[in-house]
């Protein structure tokens, strides 16, 4: 009770930051304005609530009924502007704004709105189709349209990307085949060090926070260090809004199946130069049916978040401070059955066997197996106009709290990990000549600390140590842009020093000092150091007829993480016994990738294959075995591990026939571990081969319609069945395929004497046929006990399958966006 009247007090606080400012919009002497009108390139008709936006300021504005845009008080420099609409394909324009203050834009008209998008992941700013490596962005327009429980939702589906799960709450990324400590993600830029090695609770980051995402598909420890050896998923809030402006929305959203309830507000202001945002959301869920079993028990979760920006814009660039508390409570799943294969509690609760009706419909997710997890971030961003260059000096500050909770109240494992992320970057960019460098340092400074034992008769869980991890690295990327060709280059070198504290318990489970008399060694001290050097080398063109090609080589690294070297004990998240090894190497890799696009008025595709190859692969490798009831994980280093694969798309977006959408994407995975026997020649939870096609049929807006921008679609994921498994000791089973059907529509209610829309409204429909499957990388599907005694799952019909149809609802309520 007192996290929670803490965090509503924080809010109440940031609440109160947030609307004492008044807004009065005056010039400050050293900006520039610049101004212009978005055009239907066809008709010369003004394109009414179009956005143009300047990422690397993260500021954007909108058009007025005229089409007409004005963005005011800007440091002088060079910038690349993007222009979008629904509609109509994108727009990017270099702009100086130190000689130009009036850019006007005419837009064609296309469905397809990423044919010339902004992305800002790369370190250098570029637009995707000109990037040398593949890169995904997930517009705006995605996520408000669908429903998600968590911010990976909101990317899982785009080519190449997957997610594992152990329950609605309770997911983690892929990228090409790779996850966990592989995978870099970012929300604004800060680097999310939650317990990015464990799988039994999901990244803490609010999905109604996010805007918009990129995401590097391949190694990307050139940019940003050891833990991108598989890429970077780049979450991004909203652009802040141009100046004497206060813009913002509600949100609510149910869903039928898990009674998920959502509502966020959002609001944002900038009163000259002085920019702000609030966004303060809560949701939650009770456990979720499927077809197989129903209600599935532990399955409830809820949390809660509030992020406040505050920052200013001025001549000499920009300085951002982002504050933001979460708390979520989340039950994970442990497929405790009777005989008979209904679920049953653990230990019987107020003399009750099996969860009741009321049980299974409940928020509440304070069940024995449940987690309590905290996430605390202080984010200072700055930006700094030098010459021709500008200078990014960025600090911040995480806490990430885990509790694992035996009863109620108290924690068997409770891990406290604090992050210093930092990172000084210097970017001298000339759009007009083609040049660009960007050279700095980054890393992080982590130190983590376990908590006390719970009392008796509870049993302490200590999985890791006490230690710290110091990571820095030192990196140069150059780019050279001409008419048709990208070049681009860099280098990095990284270290990272681990130190270890030792850590002995008395039969009671207590930390005592080292040496005492009876007690046991849980830690021994250690104090490892791993070097390496990345780098990337790559190219793009543009052929002639809208065709492109990429080309890029990469050479990736990655420490071990602290899991895989240390761990001895319960993963109770994930019902599994894992011991580290002090002796792992570092990974090094190589990889290629090759990608083909064509980016026409009514056809846009892109196909993108890899070959990564990595040396010194680390993976959890089950023995035989058992301790506590529990199978014993060891991790291990292979010498290679090979993953291979296409991905891509193939979108029909007919110009003479706006009304019509068609959406593909495709994901291929091989892995490969040579050298090894038939049972462990496959990466662990490779993911299954699948295809999401989507038809979306529009409405034609009226004149003076009340209804606008209506849409009506169609889609249907289908993933194939992935017998290529790590078999032995069942630490996978071969997964089934299955093919789900979804449906969706939405609209905005729009006043139409002003053109201003009242709100919008998004319906849809997941699981349409009630199909009951259990996804290859669920991992839930292997928990299964039977009268509280762990069992081995030998076939995909035994576990916990995902989540059955689900309707779900959601309202938009905007507000302001005028002077």
């Amino acid at each position: 009770m007192g996290i929670q009247l803490r965090f509503i007090a924080l809010i109440y606080i940031l609440m109160c930051l947030s609307v004492c400012s008044p807004v009065t919009g005056k010039a400050i002497p050293g900006f520039n304005d610049i101004t212009g009108k978005i055009t239907d390139k066809a008709t010369g008709a003004p394109i009414a609530g179009a956005t143009v936006a300047v990422p690397d300021l993260k500021i954007a504005t909108s058009t007025d009924a005229s089409g007409v845009y004005r963005l005011k008080q800007l440091p002088t420099g060079e910038y690349l502007m993007q222009v979008t609409a629904i509609g109509y394909a994108s727009v990017t324009k270099i702009i100086d704004l130190g000689d130009t203050y009036s850019v006007d834009v005419k837009l064609s008209a296309s469905n397809y709105e990423l044919a010339d998008v902004i992305v800002t992941a790369l370190g250098n700013t570029t637009t995707r189709q000109r990037a040398t490596t593949p890169i995904t962005v997930v517009p705006h327009n995605t996520i408000l349209q669908g429903a998600w429980n968590t911010a990976v939702d909101e990317i899982a589906s785009q080519p190449g990307v997957n997610e594992t799960t152990e329950g609605a709450g309770t997911t983690k990324p892929q990228i090409n085949g790779l996850g966990f400590d592989r995978v870099l993600t970012l929300m604004d830029g800060l680097p999310q060090e939650d317990f990015q090695w464990g799988d039994d609770h999901g990244l803490l980051i609010d999905p109604y926070a996010v805007y918009d995402a990129e995401i590097i598909r391949g190694p990307a420890s050139l940019q940003y260090g050891a833990s991108a050896e598989a890429g970077v998923i780049s979450f991004k809030s909203e652009s802040l809004p141009e100046n004497g402006i206060v813009v913002g929305s509600v949100l609510t959203e149910y869903h039928t199946n898990n009674g998920y309830l959502g509502t966020s507000l959002n609001i944002a202001g900038n009163d000259s130069g002085f920019v702000w945002r609030l966004i303060a959301s809560g949701e939650e869920a009770h456990s979720y049916r499927d077809p197989k079993d129903g209600y599935v028990w532990g399955t409830a979760w809820n949390q809660v978040n509030a992020r406040l920006t505050l920052g200013l814009n001025r001549a000499w660039g920009y300085s951002r401070l982002t504050l933001s508390a979460l708390h979520r409570r989340i039950e994970v799943p442990d497929g405790n059955r009777d005989s008979t294969g209904r679920f049953e509690f653990d230990t019987p609760q107020n003399g009750q066997v099996y969860p009741s009706h009321t049980d299974f419909l409940s928020y509440s997710a304070n069940i024995a197996g449940d987690k309590i997890l905290d996430e605390y971030q202080a984010w200072w961003q700055n930006s700094l106009n030098l010459g021709k260059g500008r200078l990014g000096l960025d600090v911040g500050f995480t806490q990430s709290v885990h509790h694992d909770i035996d009863s109620g109240t108290v924690g068997s494992g409770n891990l406290l990990v604090n992050d210093i992320p930092y990172s000084l970057k210097y970017q001298l960019t000339g759009e007009k000549s083609g040049w660009k460098l960007t050279t700095g340092i980054n890393g992080i400074y982590e130190f983590q600390h376990n908590g006390a034992a719970p009392p008796a008769p509870y049993i302490a869980d200590y999985e890791i140590p006490n230690y710290t991890n110091f990571e820095i690295g030192g990196y140069v990327i150059v780019e050279k842009t001409w008419k048709d060709l990208t070049l681009s280059g860099g280098l990095r070198f990284d270290r990272t020093d681990f130190v270890g504290d030792p850590m002995s318990l008395n039969d009671s489970g207590n930390i005592v000092p080292t040496g005492t008399p009876g007690s046991a060694v849980q830690f021994t001290a250690f104090n490892n150091i791993y070097t390496g050097p990345s780098g990337s080398v790559g190219a793009s063109y543009q052929l002639p007829d809208d065709n492109y090609v990429k080309l890029n080589f990469s050479r990736s690294y990655r420490a071990p993480a602290i899991n895989e070297l240390t761990s001895n004990g319960l993963n109770i998240g994930s019902n599994a016994i894992q011991l580290g090894n002090i002796n792992l190497k570092a990974e090094q890799g190589y990889q290629v990738d090759f990608a083909y696009g064509y980016n026409g008025s009514d056809v846009s595709l892109e196909a993108d294959g890899f070959y990564n190859h990595i040396s010194n692969f680390i993976f959890a490798d089950r023995t035989d075995s058992v301790s506590q009831g529990y199978p014993v994980y060891q991790f291990v280093s292979s010498n290679t591990a090979i993953l291979t694969g296409v991905s891509g798309f193939l979108n029909f977006h007919p110009s003479s026939a706006r009304w019509l959408e068609i959406d593909n994407g495709f994901t291929y995975i091989y892995s490969y571990l040579p050298n090894s026997s038939d049972s462990t020649n496959h990466i662990p939870w490779t993911p299954a081969p699948h295809l999401n096609s989507e038809v979306t049929f529009r409405l034609s807006d009226g004149h003076n319609s009340v209804l606008k921008g209506t849409y009506f679609k169609f889609g249907l994921q289908h993933d194939w069945a992935q017998n290529n498994i790590y078999s032995a000791v069942y630490t996978e089973v071969p997964s089934a395929a299955y093919t789900l059907f979804n449906a969706g529509a939405g609209t905005n209610f729009v006043n139409p004497k002003t053109g201003r829309v009242i709100c919008s409204l998004y319906v849809n429909c997941a699981n349409l046929t009630n199909v009951a499957y259990a996804d290859h990388l669920n991992l839930a599907q292997y928990f299964l006990a039977y009268n509280g005694q762990s069992v081995t799952v030998t076939r995909q019909s035994q576990g916990v399958y995902n989540i059955g149809r689900n309707i779900s609802f959601k309202l938009v309520v905007p507000f302001g966006g005028v002077k």
